[in-house]
């Protein structure tokens, strides 16, 4: 993910904890230099995102829930403030029009695949294309005289950070699949176990005959995305479920298993075609994309140092704590 989205993904972090308890007496939540933050502004992205939350399962009832509350005030006010900062700051250094937004936003969009998946994420920010035109506009500013990262710095950390580029053993196998469902789990085609297994253990004897299996799984194998080819696939351990993997790596290259293998999908039956062993990626395979990355880390130091600075010399009245504050007094 590059810097621009990445800072993006950010502001959403902050903005994405919008739940708040309900409204006092006064509509202001904030002042950020002269500018109000009003409870309103809040309330009107609160609601959807509580609903959201509570959908998922959690839950704000008794004493436990308004202390979650409490917490989540304040991260949304912090989100909001930091929002507020960004703007102002981007609007004391420019104006953007019309033209000029589009050209800010053209690379973001560029990530999306469509334009209405662009237009529901900016949903999902609560922001404008203005706004997260003038936040692009100042990450561009505040960033710009960070350098890229020498090849010498990024030699560097591959040498120091070796298990970040190490490839784990890979296992090139072909497997066919019959899912077993009692109904409860959604599976494309559904067995009973009984039936899942009986239909493995017939591949196993077609198997057994000689016929290729290749030809098998394109024929018999219910997993969509690998019967075309084949039923071929990489497997390695974080990849796969472990009674697969087991079952894999315990095999010689060119040999199939004698019995299904039973896994949470259903019944296997695997072949094993071939094995990568562990290895480390060649520093002139990875240093291109290694560089980007670490100039991304450096830019977003540089821009949360500046936030820092600016958080310090702004002028911020945050209204809920003071009113908290007054009523323990």
């Amino acid at each position: 993910m590059n810097f621009k989205k990445c800072l993006v993904m950010i502001i959403l972090l902050a903005l994405s904890a919008f739940i708040i308890a309900g409204c006092g007496e006064e509509n202001v939540a904030a002042e950020v230099n002269g500018e109000k933050i009003t409870m309103d502004e809040l309330n009107r992205q609160v609601n959807e995102l509580k609903e959201m939350y509570e959908n998922q399962g959690m839950d704000f009832s008794g004493e436990n829930g308004q202390v979650m509350l409490d917490s989540l005030q304040k991260d949304v006010l912090a989100g909001l403030i930091d929002k507020k900062i960004m703007l102002q700051e981007a609007k004391k250094r420019t104006t953007l029009e019309p033209g000029d937004i589009q050209e800010k936003l053209q690379p973001l969009m560029e990530q999306f695949p469509t334009e209405d998946d662009f237009e529901n994420f900016l949903k999902q920010l609560k922001m404008n294309k203005e706004e997260i035109a003038y936040i692009l506009f100042l990450q561009d500013e505040v960033t710009r005289d960070v350098p890229p990262v020498s090849e010498e710095d990024t030699r560097r950390y591959y040498e120091d950070n070796p298990d970040q580029f190490t490839t784990p053993e890979q296992l090139e196998v072909r497997h066919i699949l019959f899912f077993v469902d009692d109904g409860t789990k959604d599976m494309p085609a559904r067995h009973t176990d009984d039936e899942a297994r009986q239909m493995a253990e017939d591949v196993i004897a077609q198997l057994n005959e000689g016929q290729d299996f290749a030809e098998l799984a394109r024929e018999k194998s219910e997993d969509v995305g690998t019967k075309e080819n084949g039923g071929l696939y990489t497997a390695t351990k974080s990849s796969t479920v472990a009674e697969f993997y087991t079952a894999a790596s315990g095999l010689s290259v060119g040999k199939y298993t004698m019995e299904p293998v039973k896994t949470d999908y259903g019944y296997h039956v695997i072949k094993l075609e071939g094995t990568t062993p562990v290895g480390l990626q060649p520093f002139a395979e990875v240093k291109e994309h290694l560089a980007a990355e670490l100039w991304d880390q450096a830019k977003q130091k540089e821009f949360n140092r500046f936030m820092q600075e600016a958080t310090r010399e702004a002028v911020i009245v945050n209204k809920l704590i003071d009113e908290k504050q007054g009523n323990e007094e």
